[in-house]
């Protein structure tokens, strides 16, 4: 989208006297020389640049409903409101001929349905993907533009009445805010799915970008999409990922995710073991020293349903490298959530203050987890929680089996590592194996924080 600011010469010149019809205009350029051009020679000047529109810009590729955010006036691949535009699965940023589950770039390509639940026929790619590497609003417009989350769709919707038209010889549906009476048009696409096109001329059908909510997440994979016709405008509905649906951009930024409930540290949370650092009495997100806290990814400070690759927010699935935010987290709060929740001291552990829990302290195992005791004799208790897994449940047994700590470092940047102190149930009760360095825990995978201060 070119920004075009234009100043309209002719009028003006048709006012100057004759004698002044001959003067020129100096341009001055940024390499100290200029260029002339007669004035009578200019009708207009326009200011261009390949820049997206602010919020605030008037431009006919957002309309503002006076809404938390700003949207497009036109679908993705449109080049006008009545245009339909591209139709896309979800989570993909191309669109394609056939809509179908075989060529659904995120099916899960070792699925077989003998030994697979059906929700595994599918990558979940996270409780929404708005501003994300699948959103293709983002990916195509940058900036602040994205996919809308269900909670944005239902803004708009309730917040417009509506009524059918017909643009440009395009059956669709008009919305018109309440709050200030712009208007927003939505022409009647349809959608595509198996070889078929159906609903042209009779619904819009658009994806949101949030994950279908589910109390059972090993159930199938859904999606929100709107619904819009003359009858219902709807943001509940859900529909199977690889179907083809619209997709209109809005611009603002992307929403936070959910905080975990994460309990504040008082004085009786820091325990001195007589090592370098002093350690929290209790995880990160527990409520007492034996309590499960909230499992985090490498890098991320909110909790997920369920935790792999596909769905953590420093992996590229399109050439599979994660980003670099660094080989030290600790203590940065945008990564590091001890620090962010907690503040004041609190952070991480760093691989060599677990390397000092590990070698200077003594380990005392019981069937659910450790009390180790620091050289001055006072001790904290490291509950077996395992780590969270790509179906949502602690990995290894469901959490009993291993004691898996995170550390904020990792020896590449640039790898799917990072650091972890592991100690794994060999057999039954409290029989763990000495606890270690994990090299190769997965930066993706969801591991509770015990913090430390300095």
């Amino acid at each position: 989208m070119k920004k075009i600011y234009i100043l309209a010469l002719a009028a003006a010149a048709a006012i100057i006297p004759a004698q002044a019809q001959q003067k020129v205009m100096r341009i001055h350029l940024a390499d100290g020389t200029s260029i002339t051009q007669p004035v009578s020679n200019v009708t207009k000047i326009t200011f261009e640049g390949s820049e997206e529109p602010g919020p605030d810009e008037p431009t006919e590729k957002l309309v503002d409903l006076g809404l938390s955010v700003k949207w497009a006036t036109y679908n993705m691949g449109a080049t006008r409101p009545s245009e339909g535009g591209n139709f896309y699965a979800y989570g993909e940023i191309e669109p394609k001929d056939d809509y179908t589950i075989d060529n659904y770039k995120w099916a899960y390509w070792d699925y077989n349905d003998w030994d697979c639940d059906p929700w595994e026929q599918y990558l979940k790619l996270g409780a929404t993907i708005t501003g994300s590497y699948y959103d293709v609003a983002h990916m195509k417009w940058g900036d602040q533009w994205r996919m809308p989350t269900k909670a944005e769709c239902e803004e708009m919707l309730n917040n417009c009445t509506w009524e059918l038209a017909t643009v440009d010889g395009v059956k669709g549906i008009l919305g018109t805010s309440t709050i200030n009476g712009n208007t927003i048009f939505f022409p009647y696409a349809g959608n595509k799915f198996d070889g078929q096109a159906t609903h042209q001329g009779t619904n819009a059908f658009l994806w949101t970008a949030t994950e279908y909510e589910q109390d059972d997440i090993t159930a199938e994979v859904r999606n929100y999409r709107m619904c819009i016709d003359s009858n219902y405008q709807l943001a509940s509905g859900y529909d199977y990922p690889e179907v083809g649906f619209n997709v209109r951009a809005v611009y603002g930024p992307a929403p936070e995710p959910a905080a975990p409930e994460i309990t504040a540290p008082t004085a009786e949370t820091m325990v001195d073991l007589g090592l370098s650092v002093k350690w929290a009495a209790m995880n990160l997100g527990a409520s007492s020293p034996t309590g499960k806290g909230a499992f985090f990814c490498w890098g991320e400070t909110w909790e997920k349903q369920y935790s792999h690759s596909y769905n953590y927010k420093y992996f590229n699935p399109y050439d599979e490298t994660y980003e670099d935010i660094g080989e030290n987290i600790c203590g940065n709060a945008t990564y590091d959530p001890a620090a962010k929740y907690w503040g004041d001291g609190w952070r991480m552990p760093t691989k060599a203050e677990l390397e000092e829990l590990i070698n200077n302290c003594t380990w005392t195992y019981t069937s659910s987890g450790a009390t180790v005791t620091g050289p001055n004799g006072n001790s904290i208790f490291l509950p077996a929680l395992g780590m969270m897994s790509y179906k949502g449940q602690q990995a290894l047994g469901r959490g009993s089996e291993e004691i898996n700590y995170l550390s904020g470092e990792t020896a590449d940047a640039t790898s799917a590592n990072c650091y972890s102190l592991v100690s794994t149930r060999s057999g039954y009760g409290s029989n763990f194996a000495t606890p270690s360095i994990r090299t190769w825990s997965a930066r993706a995978g969801g591991v509770q924080v015990r913090p430390v201060h300095e």
